[in-house]
């Protein structure tokens, strides 16, 4: 028998056309590279951080290093003396945010009773109460026009909040949490009173300090807060 011998012709490969590495591929094209961008977004991100740390201890070490940082204190302007309506307008506070339409309409100056006699009430004592995840920095603005207005104000910073040093994670009921308050009211004078105001959980808290304290206390103000 002979040999069956065949000749085929050589398959022809088609080759895949090169496709360009898009600069920003889709969401579901690579894992890596969404890790990629990830880890520059949180080496910017740090950087920033570092940079504006830098920046408040700067600006700590020209107040001067030395002297306890007063969280109750906020930068004042006078009123323009060339302005017409500077003997009935209060002092502008630091903050450069614009206003926004969600602002009220109100002056500073109408919030507060310009012939109000500081002599002739019970206290002129504020005790500010900070809410949920706040500390005492947040009530610089009201801080400042109390002041202005003759008021003493005193803003606390509860357990584990703002600068107290406490570990928020070692709070198990509202005692601790409320203990700098309620630590400030026993150690007032004899006869001393004063106004509690409480902003969110801080309503609680100022409760909280109704119950233990009730003749230090004249009355109590709760700013869309928790009874």
């Amino acid at each position: 028998m002979g040999n069956l011998c065949a000749c085929l012709a050589a398959k022809s490969v088609k080759k895949k056309p090169a496709t360009k590495r898009l600069a920003n591929p889709p969401p579901n094209a690579s894992n890596r590279w969404s890790r990629i961008r990830s880890s520059r977004k949180e080496k910017l991100d740090d950087t920033l951080l570092h940079e504006q740390a830098l920046a408040a201890a700067i600006l700590f070490r020209q107040n001067g290093s030395s002297l306890p940082f007063d969280r109750s204190s906020s930068l004042r302007y006078p009123p323009n003396s060339s302005s017409k309506k500077s003997a009935n307008t209060l002092p502008r506070c630091s903050s450069s945010r614009a206003r926004s339409l969600t602002d009220p309409l109100l002056h500073p100056q109408q919030l507060v009773n310009q012939d109000i006699k500081l002599d002739e009430l019970e206290t002129c004592h504020f005790i500010l109460v900070h809410g949920g995840g706040f500390g005492a920095w947040c009530w610089y603005k009201t801080i400042a026009l109390l002041e202005e207005g003759g008021f003493k104000v005193t803003a606390i910073d509860l357990t584990g909040s703002g600068i107290h040093s406490s570990d928020s994670n070692t709070i198990t009921n509202l005692a601790q949490y409320v203990k700098p308050l309620t630590d400030f009211l026993e150690n007032l004078a004899e006869g001393e009173k004063v106004i509690l105001v409480g902003h969110d959980f801080g309503g609680s808290c100022i409760s909280y300090a109704m119950e233990r304290f009730p003749l230090k206390i004249s009355k109590a103000v709760f700013l869309a807060a928790a009874m």
